[in-house]
């Protein structure tokens, strides 16, 4: 298991609470460690420590073009709700003011507790019931995921003034 930094752990979940992807957290480690031979290793190790996600499936080669500007969208869909969905693991300031993430809720509903199923709810075999809980916990999933990634797009898109003024101020 390689080593990581205190101090970069404690940035990478600053910077996510502020609207940084999982590329561009991939950016800053790549940043941190430069020359490191290793570096997916440590950006697996990274993302385990600050964030809880057991696995963060990056080779590389796409360690590389990540940390030498490009994107990888995929990250968003894959990483992003999990980082979100332990978040109360993780992150010591779970209601912090301004964080994109408080948008975002992992509530469980029950469903025979919906008032379309409740009355015929006992009435249902335990297949139907678990392809009822299946569907619900997909579209909680998905809704979740779509909630997450506008919130987090709406917070980029906050930024990109502020980036406009800094490149004019130092060109």
């Amino acid at each position: 298991m390689m080593l990581v930094n205190p101090l970069v752990v404690i940035e990478l979940r600053l910077l996510f609470k502020s609207g940084a992807t999982p590329s561009a957290l991939i950016r800053r480690i790549a940043e941190r460690h430069a020359g490191e031979p290793m570096l997916d290793a440590l950006v697996r190790a990274y993302f385990r420590e600050a964030f809880h996600v057991p696995m963060i499936r990056v080779g590389p080669e796409q360690v590389k073009q990540i940390a030498e500007g490009c994107g990888l969208a995929i990250l968003n869909v894959t990483v992003l709700p999990r980082m979100t969905q332990a978040r109360r693991e993780w992150d010591t300031e779970v209601e912090s003011a301004g964080c994109w993430m408080n948008t975002t809720t992992t509530d469980e509903a029950a469903p025979e507790l919906i008032p379309e199923l409740a009355g015929s709810w006992d009435r249902m075999d335990d297949e139907a019931k678990q392809f009822i809980r299946r569907i619900i916990a997909n579209a909680r999933s998905s809704h979740e995921n779509a909630n997450a990634l506008a919130a987090l797009a709406e917070r980029l898109q906050q930024q990109v003034p502020l980036a406009v003024t800094r490149r004019a101020q130092g060109a």
